[in-house]
């Protein structure tokens, strides 16, 4: 039995089955434009308004926050919560960071959720209308992202939208905590 062609069938076999494999491990997960992303989030929180407000009112943007630990918010929080400021602001409203708690609500005596007195003032204090919060959680292949518009006054939530993005590398870069980005 003649073991030249088998040798050489195998070999071409497993350059072949190299291949396939270095063709999976270099197709990664493409990022999308998370610029463009945010932006149509802010159109969807537009569009799902309960109530009127009016353009010119002055709305405070929060960091967006991890659901897995709300008092950490990674660049993908603060990145995301400055494109929504940048589009609610193309959209005619006047536009506030505001170093608030990451934990905005607390619960009071009845188990309701509620923005503390101490929020409350400063968010009163400069005029502000409505509050942008948001969360985002890291998954295996995608970020998503909750985000709410609440009216100050009430304290209701006057529009919300979920989303999610694709775990590509930037937005692995930006999501994850180091330590978990390998």
């Amino acid at each position: 039995m003649n073991k030249k062609p088998m040798i050489v069938s195998a070999l071409l076999a497993l350059t072949l089955l190299s291949g396939c494999s270095s063709y999976y491990r270099h197709s990664e997960v493409k990022d999308d434009d998370l610029v463009e992303v945010s932006h149509k989030a802010v159109e969807r929180l537009l569009q799902n308004l309960k109530q009127p407000l009016p353009r010119g009112n002055l709305v405070v943007i929060n960091s967006l926050v991890n659901v897995g630990d709300l008092g950490q918010t990674m660049p993908f929080g603060r990145i995301v919560s400055d494109q929504l400021s940048s589009a609610m602001h193309q959209n005619g409203y006047r536009v506030m960071g505001m170093e608030l708690p990451t934990e905005i609500f607390n619960k009071n005596e009845v188990g309701i959720l509620e923005l503390p007195e101490k929020t409350k003032e400063a968010l009163n204090n400069v005029h502000a209308n409505a509050l942008v919060i948001g969360t985002y959680a890291a998954g295996r292949k995608n970020v998503y992202v909750s985000l709410r518009v609440v009216e100050i006054a009430t304290q209701n939530i006057i529009s919300s939208t979920d989303y999610s993005i694709p775990m590509g590398p930037d937005a692995k870069a930006m999501a994850l905590p180091p330590e978990s980005k390998h």
